[in-house]
Order: structure tokens, then sequence, then C-alpha cells
């Protein structure tokens, strides 16, 4: 070996080692800023999903508040606390929180939340104190049941008059945010959640704070935040001597999401990257090197240009290997190419049995791509421009690649195209990426779609939700000119309730269906039909002739209604009431289209206390009788608070003898301000307000008081009757409460009322009568006759006495239903007794038709209880007595 050999090839070594250092250098940059702009893009995708979750929670946390009435917080949102945990599989809890701070209903998947004291979470307060509007994000908390934690996101309940009336909150469960790391390439990538405006980083997903956030990052953020950021404009970097992070501030601003790597895991990485390339670099700069002293031995063997040609061949295998290119060269002029070994196994062949056809080649790659492959390369050809293309192959293992292709063609003098080479390289992974990411972000919009049409949208019917009706009417009347004529039924199912109760809610789901298809049918064109919760929904009509069409179509839903329904084999009655608020746009306003709901309110509960089973039209005089009914609303309430009710007694006797055998006790209401008032117009006022229990209750316990002191007097009742509503009868501590009242001083009657529905009287009920029954308490109808029930009922119910209603004892004559209803009693064996006689002839002819029992003026009239203690002293004296009233003594007839 000569001394020339010796230093050249320490020189082609010293050069290549030169050139891999210098790549290698350049390759550790390149590592580096390749491995932060991975994180930037992956915390960007990160903070999506975390947006697209928190999106989903709050249209949640929404739907439950919607579908919630501060009346029935229990059970009026079960409906769509089951729609939000079966739709959205990374919410754990849907809480629904009263206005002390209890959970009282919801669903934890891990234990039941009932009965948990939330007083102090921070949402609670802000939304009690009205300290906060909206929707809140609280900081993760821990779970009070398992420990656990989550994120809460939450809403507030409001009354209908405004006033707070509870809290929804829904949780994502801890579980989900592992989901935050699977964008993110590097195993060590520690991820943060920010929620503001607390301003702590929490490590995801758990446990919290298991790995505090560097203190460097900590102060670079707090001079550099993110919230200087435009939502598009990506995440930011912070680069810190000790770690590396990237922020991303989400497109609302309610949260950032934070990626951590230490410099040193990036270190590594970038010196792996740099050491593998660069030693890469040298082996090829060698194998160059060497190959340029061995051309240059033999230069002077006059090798041919074909063996140079060799040379450079091998150089371009080795560069074209390193960086997986396959090139390829095609003789268009004879249609014949050649592959490299890197082209064969791009395309997953053996070396050397690529066939070189266009046969061979239109075989490898995917059918539905060859047209557009061809035509990329004719245009090329066409308009003498370099090919740029990516499609499809099949390689023999059946894998599906994306191959990316670029190629020159050469001409000969005449401008012929005689030749082609080309590169090829695997894009299958970049393409899937950006397939991925298209595909989440199509997922997302679509998930978006459906939660915004799911919020706006009842899911039973299909029909407009309250909050899809209200946004409605808002931009209707906003876009209508001011002259234009509006109108606004709000309907409500008749006795749905008690449907409800008596065939379950199968049933009334069934109902429900059939009434919005009915309300469909009969709505005019362009009207909007609403749900807006429960049974109740409304319609909205505008144009020239929307008042007649919305009574047209009122009258014709009435109609409808007055069909059965068929359910499982039975047939379900039912009527509905309706409504009517008509004015102009102008009238109106977009400002005031609550009140215009509000008028069809008011409309819709005079058509109830009106008989049900029609329609109403509002005018101002129904709105000074609704604030009247507030107004005696509001001091019955306080008259029921401070003991204001009174119960008199009217004597009941005998039809012979016109001796005592029993009083009925009656409520009395004198009021400081208006006196008197009669019960005919407070006691709906009281079933309205959900008080008949409460009054049937403050009846028996007086009723039974007097009746003891009475006896203390020497004074005997035999018998007192009490009217009780069947809502009452129902209630579980009924019969406790009379087991309180001790042993009784006298028989007790309860009177129900004639206008007791059949579909009311179910088995439940009826067991309740029989346990009265076996108690000695008698079952009485009241105003029987005045109403619809029928000989079925009767039998049902099985009444140890009726109570001829007293419109029927005023009539002239002896009236034909009162000589049947005499006849039905003697024949079943049920006592009689009738009310409102007022003068002796009637009096001996409801004797002479077989009633045992006479109740009215005549005898005697209501009185309170230190008159009906003169009235039987008088009686048992056998003195004549009578009792006169007076402003002091007043009573109702």
């Amino acid at each position: 070996m000569t001394f020339r050999s010796v230093s050249g090839s320490a020189l082609v070594f010293l050069l290549a080692a030169t050139l891999g250092g210098l790549i290698a250098v350049l390759q550790y940059h390149r590592s580096w800023t390749q491995s932060l702009a991975h994180m930037v893009d992956d915390t960007y995708i990160a903070a999506d999903h975390m947006e697209l979750l928190i999106r989903s929670m709050r249209l949640s946390a929404e739907t439950v508040a919607e579908a919630a009435r501060t009346d029935d917080l229990v059970h009026s949102a079960d409906e769509a606390i089951e729609k939000v945990v079966r739709e959205n599989i990374g919410i754990s809890a849907v809480l629904v929180i009263d206005a002390t701070g209890h959970v009282i209903e919801g669903y934890y998947e891990r234990g039941s939340p009932v009965g948990l004291d939330l007083s102090d979470r921070p949402y609670f307060r802000l939304f009690r104190d009205q300290m906060w509007e909206g929707f809140y994000i609280n900081p993760p908390v821990r779970a009070r049941v398992d420990g656990t934690w989550s994120l809460p996101l939450s809403v507030p309940i409001y009354t209908p008059e405004g006033r707070f009336g509870g809290v929804i909150a829904v949780a994502a469960q801890e579980g989900y945010f592992a989901y935050l790391r699977k964008p993110f390439q590097a195993n060590d990538v520690q991820v943060y959640l920010r929620v503001h405006p607390d301003g702590q980083f929490i490590a995801l997903p758990s446990p919290f704070g298991a790995r505090p956030l560097p203190q460097s990052l900590k102060a670079a953020i707090a001079r550099r935040p993110a919230q200087t950021l435009e939502p598009q404009a990506g995440a930011r970097s912070y680069d810190q001597p000790d770690a590396v992070g990237t922020l991303r501030q989400s497109p609302s601003g309610l949260f950032d999401v934070l990626a951590v790597r230490t410099t040193s895991a990036l270190r590594q990485d970038a010196l792996i990257a740099s050491v593998e390339t660069g030693l890469a670099a040298f082996v090829a700069a060698l194998l160059i090197g060497l190959a340029g002293l061995g051309l240059l031995r033999w230069a002077n063997a006059a090798h041919t240009e074909a063996e140079r040609a060799r040379f450079l061949g091998e150089r371009l295998r080795i560069a074209t290997d390193a960086a997986q290119i396959g090139v390829w060269d095609l003789d268009i002029i004879n249609s014949h190419e050649v592959w490299d070994e890197t082209m064969h196994r791009l395309y997953g062949l053996e070396p050397g049995t690529f066939q070189g056809t266009f046969e061979h080649w239109c075989k490898l790659v995917h059918p539905d791509d060859i047209p557009y492959a061809q035509e990329m390369f004719q245009r090329a050809i066409a308009e003498g421009t370099d090919m740029d293309a990516e499609y499809r192959i099949i390689t023999a293992n059946g894998d599906i690649r994306v191959i990316s292709t670029h190629a020159r063609i050469f001409r000969d003098r005449e401008g012929r195209a005689v030749r082609a080479i080309g590169v090829n390289y695997d894009v299958s992974e970049r393409v899937a990426r950006e397939r991925e990411l298209l595909a989440a972000r199509a997922e997302a919009e679509a998930a978006q779609a459906r939660i915004a049409y799911d919020a706006l949208h009842d899911p039973l019917t299909g029909l407009l939700n309250r909050r899809g009706m209200d946004l409605h009417l808002k931009d209707s009347l906003a876009k209508a000119a001011p002259d234009q004529p509006v109108a606004y039924l709000h309907i409500d199912i008749d006795r749905f309730k008690s449907i409800n109760d008596v065939f379950g809610h199968v049933a009334g789901d069934h109902l429900l269906c059939t009434a919005a298809r009915l309300l469909k049918l009969a709505a005019p064109p362009g009207a909007k039909v609403a749900r807006m919760g429960g049974d109740e929904f409304a319609i909205f009509v505008q144009g020239e002739a929307a008042e007649p069409m919305a009574r047209a179509c009122a009258e014709s839903f009435l109609s409808a209604c007055r069909d059965p329904v068929e359910f499982e084999g039975r047939k379900l009655w039912f009527s509905a009431s309706v409504g009517l608020s008509a004015r102009t746009a102008g009238e109106a306003g977009a400002a005031e289209a609550g009140a215009m709901a509000q008028d069809a309110d008011i409309a819709l509960y005079a058509a109830k206390n009106a008989g049900r089973d029609r329609m109403v039209l509002f005018s101002p005089e129904l709105r000074r009788k609704v604030e009247e009914t507030k107004r005696l609303a509001d001091k019955l309430e306080d008259a029921l608070r401070h003991d204001r009710l009174e119960v008199y007694f009217q004597p009941q006797v005998g039809a012979i003898n016109h001796e005592l055998i029993g009083a009925e006790a009656l409520l009395r209401w004198y009021d400081a301000e208006d006196g008197p008032i009669s019960p005919d117009r407070f006691l709906p006022i009281a079933r309205e307000m959900g008080h008949m229990a409460r009054i049937d209750g403050i009846v028996l316990r007086k009723a039974i008081k007097t009746v003891h002191n009475l006896k203390a007097r020497g004074l005997i009742v035999p018998k007192v009757s009490v009217n009780v509503d069947v809502q009452r009868l129902m209630q579980p501590d009924l019969l406790d409460d009379l087991a309180a009242l001790g042993p009784l001083p006298c028989g007790l009657a309860f009177e129900l009322l004639e206008t007791l529905d059949y579909d009311e009287i179910t088995d439940g009920l009826l067991d309740v009568l029989d346990r009265l029954r076996a108690q000695q308490i008698e079952i009485e109808l009241d105003d029987f006759g005045r109403g619809r029930t029928s000989l079925a009922t009767v039998q049902r119910i099985r009444p140890d006495r009726l109570k001829i209603d007293r419109s029927l004892i005023a009539r002239k004559g002896v009236d034909p239903v009162v000589e049947a209803i005499g006849n039905m009693g003697h024949a079943l064996n049920i006592g009689l007794t009738a009310e409102g006689v007022e003068t002796l002839p009637q009096a001996l002819a409801m004797a002479r038709l077989g009633c045992d029992c006479l109740q009215g003026f005549y005898f005697a009239r209501p009185m309170p209880e230190q008159d009906f203690a003169h009235w039987i002293a008088a009686k048992q004296s056998d003195k004549p007595s009578h009792w006169v009233e007076t402003d002091a003594n007043y009573q109702s007839a």
C-alpha cells in the first residue's frame, strides 16, 4: 500500500466523519424542532377534544334543566337524565340539587348520590346568591361518594316566578381524560388541565398533582399567558432549561390544555435521531469516498462510461435506500419500466419480480385510482411538466398503501417524450393521519349538530320543546311586520295525571304521542307545534288570518280528542283545554314574547275552571281574574299558616222525627279585609295549590275536637261527615293520622265528590275505602245527581250513603231523577240524604221517596261550634230553635 493510497483513505475517512457529524448536528436540531411541532399540533387536537366534551356537558346540563320543574324536581327530569347519560359516554354523574344544596335525584355510576349536601360547592353558592349567570365550570373536585375526581359543570334552575330553585350538575369521569393523551406521539408527555378562572394546572389523568408543574414553566406562562392568542392561532410553546411546554387556550376561553416534556427526554430523542442519521451519512459518505478512490485507481484502465454509470447508480441507490425512496425508469417508446429494490419493497414484491409492463403495474394499483394516475402522466407529457400525484396501491399481501410519485419527462430532439424517470415514497401514515383529523372534525360537527337539535326538540314526540318554541317565538316576532296578526295556543291534556297513574307511564307516553300527532294534523300550514313539558303543548300561528286559523285548529283538535285512544286493547278517554292569545306582531314585540305565552296560559286556566274540554280567548278581564286569584291564593296561604280557617256544622236530621242524627263539617273563611269568602271561591284555588289534603286534615281534626267538646258538655252528636279529596285518600299517612286522633267520640263519614271520574277509581283507592270501612268509617257520595257518575261507579265504590244534590231538590215537583235515585238506593241498600231542604213540602216529599236523612236551611244553617251547641241543647230540650245569620256570625250557602 502506497503513502498516497493511505493518505487518500484517511482523507476520505476524515471527510466522511466530518460530513456525518455535520448531518448529525443538523438532524439533532431538526428532530428537536419536529418534536416541538408535534406537541403543538397534538395539543391543538387535545384542546378540541376537551372543548367538545365541555360543549356536550353544557348542552346535557341545559337539557336536564329544561326538563326539570321546581314543583317536581324528583321525577320531572328522569327522562332527560336517562337520555344524556345514554348518549354521552364521558358523563359519570348527573345531579339534581334542590334549593337547599341537597341532591334529591340523579345518576352516579359508582353509587347513589341522593342525600349528599353540596351546599358548600362554589358553583352552588354562586347560583344561590345570584352572583353568576349561565353555566359554570368548577375546577376538578373529589366526589364525596367514592373519593374519585371529576370535572363538574352546572346550570341553575329557576321557578316560574324567577326565584332560585336548584342546580343541575353534570360531571365527566376521570377515565375519560386519559383520552386526551391519545393524540400525543411521545409516551412521556405529561398533560395538564387548567379551568378558568381558577388558574391552577392539574395533571391528567389521575391522581391529580402526581407530577407538579415545573416552576420555570409556571413562571414563563404567567409572563406570557395563552389568553393573548386567538382560538384559531394554535398552541404556544414555552422553552425552559428543565422542561418544554405547549399550551393552548380552548376556543371558548374556558380552559387551557398544557403538554409538558422534560428537556432531557427531548434531548435524548434528538440525540438518538442525530446519531442514527449521522452514522448513516458517515457510512454513505465513506462508501462514496472509497468508491471515488477506486474510480481514481482504475482511471488509467479506461473504464467505460457504463462502468462509471454503475458507480453513479450505486451512489443513487445508497441515497435513496437511506430515504426509503424507490426509483423507476420508463422507456416510453418501448413501454418498458425498470424498478430498483426499494420500489419492489414499497409494492410488496420480491426484488426483480416486477415484469416492467403496464399491465403488471395496473395489477398493483388500486382499480379506482388507475384512471387518475394515467391522466396525471398523460397531462405531464402533453404539457411538458413534471408529474406529481398520489394514488393507492395494493401490495402482494393485500395491504393498501398511499404512494406519492414525482417524475420528469425527457424528450428527444424532435420533442417526443422518450423517457421518464421518477421516484415513489410511502405517504400512508401522513394520509391516514390527515383522514383521522378530518373524520374527527366531521364527527365533532355531527355531534354538535345532534346535540343542538336535541336541545331544541322533545325526544318523545319529536316536536319543538319549550326552549325551541321560545326561540322561534322571539325570532318570528322580531322579523314579522308590526301589523301582522299572530296567535298563540296553549294546550293542556285534561286529567292526564289520572290516566298516567291508572294505566301507567307507557300508556301516558302513547297518549302524549297521539296528542302530538293530532295537533300536527290540526295545525294550519306554517304553524309551529311544541311540547312545552309534561302534558302541555303550544302552537304559534302567524299570517293574515292567524286568529281564525288558531280557533279552527283548536276546535278541530278538541273534536278529535273526544274519540277514545286505543292502547293494548283498552280505550283511553281524554279531553283537552285550550287557551288562545291573539294580537299583532307589533303589539307582541320580540321583547314581550313571553307575555303572549303568559296570556295564553291565563286563558287556559280559565278554560279549565270553566269545566275543561273547551277553548277560551284571552281578554284583559281574564288577567284581572287571575290577579284576583293570585291575591286570594296568597291570602289563603297566610290563613293556613296562621290557622284562620273555621269549621261550621250543619245538622242532619231523621226524615220521620227530625231528630239529630249527624252533622256535616263545613269549611268557612273570614278575612279581615274581604270579609266572608265563599268556599266556591277559595276551594278551587286550594285545589290548584295542592292544599286540599291539608285542608281536609284541618277540617277533620277540628270537627273531632268540637264533637269531643260537645260530648263533655253532655251534647251528643251521633255522627259527623267531612269532605275528603281523593288525593288525601291516596296519601300513605291517612290511616296513621286517623289513629292519632284516638278513640272517636261519634260516628265518622267521609264524603267523596260525585264528580269523581271512573278512571280515578283505582284498585289502590278501593283498598283504602275497604280499610276505612273496617274502622267503622262510612263512605258517602256527595252532590249525587249533579255530575256524570254512572251506575258502574256506584257499584265499584259501594258507598254507604248517597247525598242527593240540592239542585234536584229545589226543582218544582218531584224530579224523576230524584225518584230514580231513590229507587236505586233502595235496590242497592244504600242510605239516602237529601241536601238543600228549605221547605216543609220538600222535607215531606223527600221522606216519601225514601230519604232517611234530611239536611238544609229548613232545619238549620251551617253554624260555628258555640251556636251548634245551643242548637243541640234546644233540640234535646224539645225547644224550638233556629240560628240567625249576622255580620259577626256569617255563613255561606
